[in-house]
This record gives C-alpha cells, structure tokens and sequence, in this order.
C-alpha cells in the first residue's frame, strides 16, 4: 500500500511548509507585484527552500543542520547578517549538544539542548542583538583602518619628500665599484705610503689626523698589509697582523673578515716587513690595502668609536698620533717618539698635496688651458642608454692625411662617435657624454662580447676604435697571449670621483683617455703597477717598459707590438696602460700626431 501524503505539523518536529501569507521573502520578492502577496515565482522559490530544509530536518534529525542549510542560503540571497545569524545558531547548538553529551546525560537530553539553543538564537530579538554586535564590530574595523590610513598617509608625506629630494640630488647612474661606505672605492698612489694617505685624506680625516695615524703604521707594520709580529712564517693569532697589528680576538676577527671578502689565499704572512708575499699581484696588494684601511674607518666608527671620535677632536700631528696609539693601537711597546717622528715627516712630506693635481695616464694641461668641464658631477649625460640611433658604419682608427706610416690621427679619433654602429663581436651600451681635453661629445660605447675585466665589469670602448680593438683582442686571443684588463672606459662622474679622492693618481675630468673611450689597463703581470717604474730601457715611441724579465717581459713586448700593429700605444709612465691617443705628447714621444683644427 502506497504512503499517504501529509503535511507535516508541529506535533512531528518538522519544520511546517510555508502558506501564502507568511511573508517569507527570496530573491526578486516584490520586484513583479504591488501587493504583499508573494508573487507564483517567490512562493515556488520559499517551497523549494523549505523542502530542502524539511529533507535536511529528515535525514538528521536536528534542527541544527536546518539552521545551517538556512544560513548558508540567506547568505546565498544576500542576507549577510540573517545567514551569518543562522550559522551561528547552528554552531551554538552543535557545541551546545556536543557539550551536554560529554557530560553523559545522553544523545536525546543533549539533542533536544541543542535545538532548544539554535531556536532561541533565530528569533528576531536575538538578531537585533546580532544586528548591533556586528555593526559595532564593523565600526571598530573601519576606524581603525581610518586610524592605519592616517599614520600611514603622514609617514609617506614625511618620507616622500626627503626621498624624492634625495633622488634629485643623486646622480641619475652609477658605476660600478663606487665608493663604499667609509671611504673611497679605490687606492691610489705611487707606493702604499701614497696610497694611505691619499685614501685617508680621501675619507675625511684632516693632514694632522692622516700623519698621525701613518706614523702609527710605520711603526706597526711598515705598511706592509701582510706582515705579521716578529715575522712569523704564518699568522697567529696570538701576534699582530697587517697594517696596524691586530692581535688576539681582533686579529682573529679582521682574518675571518679577509677571508670571507677577498679570500684565505689573502691571509698569510710576508716574509719580511721589507718585502710583500709573491704570490700577492700588484692588484693583490692594492685589494688588501683597500680592504684593511676599510676595516680600519669601520672600527673607528663602530666599535672603536670612542677612539675614532677623540682622534677626529685632535688637531696637531703630534696629538693625532698620541690619541691612534693610546686609543685604537693600545701598543705593548708604544715608542711615542719613534711613532711621532715618523708621522711628522708623513705631514712634512704630503702635506699641501690633499687638493687633486694632475697624473694618472693623462699629461697635464698647462696653465693657459682650462677644461671646459661640466659643474653638476653625476650627470645623466654620463649614463650610457641611447639617445642617439646608430648608423650604418662602424668607426676606424683612420691614417693621417699625410699617409706618413705610423702616424696618429688625433683630428679624427676624437670626433662624436654618437652615429656609429657597434662592430661585430661588441654590444651596443648606448651614447654617452664623453669628454676629450675638456671637451664633451657625444660617443657610442661598444661592449667586448663575452668578456669582462678582472673585477668582473664590461670592458667598454669607444665606437670609433671599436674595430680595431677586436682586431687586437682577436690577434692576442689566437697566440694565447691571455689579455686581460683592470679598466676600460670610465664616465664623467667616475672620472670626478677618483680625481676628488685620489690626489696625485688620477686625471683631471674631461682629459682623461679612459674617459673618452680609448685608454685600457692591462692586467696580469706580477711586477708592481706603481707609476714611473718602467724598466731601464725605453721603447722607440719613448714608451714605458715593462720592469719585469723573462717570459713576462716577452708577453708584453708581444702586447705591445699587437698593440702597434692596430693604433695603440703603451704610456710614457705606465707599462700597463694602452691607448689609442698617445699621451704625454709634450713629453717627446717621438710620434707623428695629426691634431687637426679643434673639432
């Protein structure tokens, strides 16, 4: 026999179906009728509904299930709060059932606690009361977001202008290996000695401060960076090390620190104070120098600070030297006489050279010339990017109009280069404001595909020499020459910095070779790459030589006629350094030039 339908009642424990005057609402619900009657379509909707409850209401047997369905299907129809108040009344009812069933009162006593607590969180009292509590919630949110929105609005406005000022001011590239944070980027100068002085004058400190600190060195180390305390065959920690003889927990702390910058090949002993390791390079050397007077502003202004801040109060050779030696070196033996003395003709020797003169690899100007430089250092017209198309042609070191062999046109080197093409074998890096004895053109920079210098950096040409520098790099290539370079082409703002930082080792702005594209460095050879230590004879071009012999001198005399053979000559003062316009011309160096009129 079939089952009869009935409508279930409240005597059942079924949720009853809806009759037409119930009021319930879905989605649409008065949008087609004027009336308060429920149109066909919402009434057919609130029945569905209430079938799905009824069928939940069937298979479990807990209001709390229906009170979840219901929830989930206001919130469907967008009535966030009822659908939130629903869920929450089945929540309350399930944890309320799964409580009182713990208590071992029984599934029955504990179902009907349950249902009894989601009833009484649906009424409409309740949902007012759920109403308010998340209008308040929803209030706190939004004043705090305003709150948040506030303090973060005034940090932006306080940071913003300074950072925007700051990105104003600041050039718009730079190169890399600039300075680092306690002093310039590099060493430069004609022994260490030179080279101290000038990178410490280069950091800040005063003539007085500079002498002062020298004399402690000499006395330490004889500026020797790797000369360890009674010239121990190895370093120990348990005796000074390097330039200013670090000892015991700070010898161990600067070894730990050479090792993890430059490497443990760095860390070990020279065999006398009078004599630098041989396995070390003169680039070796410069690195650890660099390194150590670093490390030694850094103590200055961290952890030594107090000793840093009384040496920059002092203002006399002698008090500077009292002050390194008392407050930073801490010496077991401090021969303050000795250490005065020698900083004293530290001072009497250096003093008056803090303000950059001319050198490097570039002769200087005489006095009636002025370089046409600009003001503003770090201008975005040395940044390399194009702003002028490339043409068709590539550049070439053309002979001069005199056809005299071996003759250097200079009239035709130094003409823009902005519309060239980058040749085979080079990247295109963009134009540049170059600058030749002071004057600035517009070149195109060209990068040697596939290679670096030994720091890791392109090793960038002008366009003009472009070609004939892959010729000469392709030639020294095929006869396993092994070329390499430590500089190439350096931008206006590198050019100012290191003539700022480095007195006496670098070229005026605007009248160096490396600047206008044209001038490399070669690296690789063992002897020291100090200036105006050529070897005892001169090349027929009254070129430097190489100091070096055997095969390191047969290398670079190869170098060097390669180097002939494409337009390039090697400097009067720098076996290392080889350009395309031949400089220290006033010099006597016996070369045909064809200057031309001033382009």
């Amino acid at each position: 026999m079939a089952d009869q339908p009935t409508i279930p009642g409240s005597d059942t424990g079924d949720t009853p179906l809806p009759h037409a005057d119930d009021g319930l609402e879905g989605p649409g619900s008065g949008d087609l009728s004027t009336g308060t009657t429920p149109t066909i379509a919402s009434t057919g909707k609130v029945l569905a509904q209430r079938g799905v409850e009824a069928g939940v209401k069937k298979a479990t047997g807990s209001d709390i299930a229906v009170s979840a369905v219901r929830g989930a299907q206001k919130a469907r129809r967008g009535d966030m709060i009822g659908g939130a108040q629903d869920v929450a009344a089945s929540g309350a009812g399930a944890l309320t059932t799964a409580a009182i069933a713990g208590t071992g009162a029984g599934a029955p006593v504990a179902g009907i606690a349950g249902s009894a607590v989601t009833s009484l969180l649906q009424t409409k009292a309740f949902r007012h009361v759920f109403t308010a509590i998340a209008a308040i919630v929803i209030t706190g949110f939004v004043v705090q977001t305003i709150v948040i929105t506030g303090v973060t609005a005034a940090i932006v406005s306080a940071v913003l202008p300074s950072v925007s000022q700051a990105a104003t001011n600041s050039p718009t590239c730079n190169d890399r290996g600039g300075a680092g944070v306690s002093g310039p980027s590099e060493v430069v100068g004609g022994d260490i000695e030179e080279k101290v002085w000038n990178y410490l004058r280069g950091a800040g400190y005063s003539e007085e401060q500079t002498a002062g600190v020298m004399g402690n060195i000499q006395r330490e180390s004889g500026f020797n960076p790797f000369v360890a305390q009674d010239e121990a065959s190895t370093p120990s920690l348990e005796s000074g090390w390097g330039l200013v003889q670090w000892t015991g927990s700070r010898h161990a702390d600067v070894r730990d620190a050479v090792i993890a910058e430059l490497g443990a090949d760095y860390y070990i002993s020279a065999p006398t104070m009078q004599q630098l390791p041989e396995s070390m390079t003169e680039q070796d050397v410069d690195a650890m120098v660099l390194f150590q007077l670093r490390y030694i502003i850094a103590e200055l202004e961290g952890v030594e600070k107090a000793a840093g801040d009384h040496l920059a109060s002092t203002t006399t050779v002698e008090a500077a030297t009292r002050s390194f030696e008392s407050r930073y070196e801490r010496a077991g033996i401090s021969a303050i006489d000795e250490r005065i003395a020698s900083a004293q003709a530290f001072y009497d020797q250096y003093t008056g050279t803090a303000t950059p003169t001319p050198g490097g690899t570039e002769p200087a100007p005489s006095p009636d010339e002025t370089p046409a430089v600009p003001a503003t250092s770090g201008s975005s017209s040395d940044c390399t990017g194009s702003t002028i198309a490339p043409g068709t042609e590539t550049g070439s070191v053309t002979p001069c109009p005199s056809g005299t062999p071996g003759c250097v046109n200079i009239a035709a080197l130094t003409q823009p280069s902005a519309t060239l093409a980058c040749p085979a074998g080079t990247i295109d890096q963009g134009t540049a404001t170059a600058y030749y004895r002071g004057q600035g053109k517009p070149i195109r920079l060209c990068a040697l595909a596939g290679a670096t210098d030994l720091n890791g950096r392109p090793i960038i040409m002008n366009a003009t020499i472009a070609p004939a520098f892959v010729a000469f790099w392709t030639d020294a290539e095929a006869e396993g020459l092994g070329l390499t370079f430590t500089s190439s082409y350096r931008s206006h703002s590198k050019q100012q910095s290191l003539y700022a930082n480095s007195p006496g080792g670098a070229a005026r702005p605007g009248w160096s070779n490396h600047e206008f594209g044209m001038a490399f460095d070669i690296g690789g050879f063992p002897s020291s790459y100090s200036r105006h230590n050529c070897g005892t004879t001169r090349t027929p071009e009254n070129a430097c030589t190489y100091p070096g012999t055997g095969a390191d001198l047969e290398r670079w005399k190869q170098l060097r006629e390669l180097g002939l053979k494409h337009g390039m000559y090697i400097h009067d003062e720098e076996f290392w350094h080889i350009e395309f316009i031949p400089s220290g011309l006033h010099r006597g160096r016996n070369i045909d030039v064809h200057e031309g009129r001033p382009a």
